[in-house]
């Protein structure tokens, strides 16, 4: 299909990329339309970047150690159920280790690219505070309550712990033993949330709490559930300071996507490129 300074990227190649896009509906929607030129077109440019960076951290030296790959394997096919890991793996055409090639190849790519490009950009003061004064509306925060929560499967286990708690009990030690929300390890806490977050009857009884008390028992399709009022924040705008990491990590996320731009467009200048642009067109 193409040759990066000499290195093939094969049709095989291009084809297991296709299908691991989802692109094969909108190529067969294009026809032989100028439009379905174009997207099989882009996808091999998609390819010629990757070889691209993918060489550079070659030049750069960059390996990737073994357990850092396993463990990245192993996350994202965690996130699978262990009966769907293997169609998973058919619908993108990979075997095992095939796809620990290519996560190997996308953690190399990760390194290079923090490395030369994200680890290189900085925002001022300065441009912090220009920021946060034209886009103020932004940081306008609605009234948040943060609280703790135990949740269970029967209404007669909810009283039975709320009773407990009322007693003197602490409701922290409760939810990390009872509790089946995943919150329960840290106490029951389910952090700050605004009104519109949570499903109404768990919202009105957060909202109603007076601090430190403990609500009645809730129902909700989850189970049966108990509050605890932690702490509550009135409708208001963040301050500078509040706002200032946010804001940070936006910029520094639009300059790298920049800088990424002009890496990539570097890295092509300089680079040999070949396409068989007639063997493209043939891909159906």
């Amino acid at each position: 299909m193409a040759r990066v300074n000499g290195e093939a990227i094969l049709q095989t190649e291009y084809e297991v990329f296709l299908r691991q896009q989802d692109l094969d509906d909108n190529l067969t929607l294009a026809g032989d339309s100028e439009d379905r030129r174009k997207l099989k077109r882009d996808l091999l440019e998609r390819l010629i970047d990757q070889r691209l960076l993918v060489q550079e951290a070659r030049r750069h030296f960059f390996t990737m150690d073994a357990r850092q790959v396993d463990r990245e394997v192993e996350r994202v096919l965690g996130a699978y159920p262990p009966e769907q890991v293997e169609e998973m793996l058919r619908r993108q055409h990979l075997d095992r280790d095939g796809f620990r090639r290519q996560t190997e190849q996308l953690l190399l790519i990760r390194r290079l690219l923090e490395q030369e490009v994200v680890e290189r950009q900085a925002v001022t003061r300065e441009e912090v505070e220009k920021y946060y004064q034209t886009r103020l509306q932004e940081f306008v925060r609605s009234e948040e309550v943060r609280v703790r929560q135990i949740v269970v499967r029967t209404e007669a286990e909810a009283s039975a712990l709320r009773q407990k708690i009322l007693n003197g009990a602490s409701f922290e030690d409760l939810a990390r033993q009872y509790s089946l929300g995943p919150e329960g390890k840290r106490g029951g806490d389910l952090g700050f949330f605004p009104r519109g977050r949570m499903p109404p009857a768990i919202e009105q009884a957060a909202f109603e709490m007076w601090g430190g008390r403990v609500s009645a028992v809730v129902a909700s399709p989850y189970g049966y559930h108990l509050f605890q009022l932690i702490e509550r924040r009135p409708a208001r705008t963040l301050s500078l300071e509040e706002a200032r990491p946010e804001i940070q990590r936006r910029l520094l996320e639009e300059r790298a996507k920049e800088a990424e731009t002009l890496y990539l467009r570097t890295l092509r200048e300089r680079a040999n490129i070949e396409r068989d642009l007639n063997r493209l067109e043939r891909i159906h």
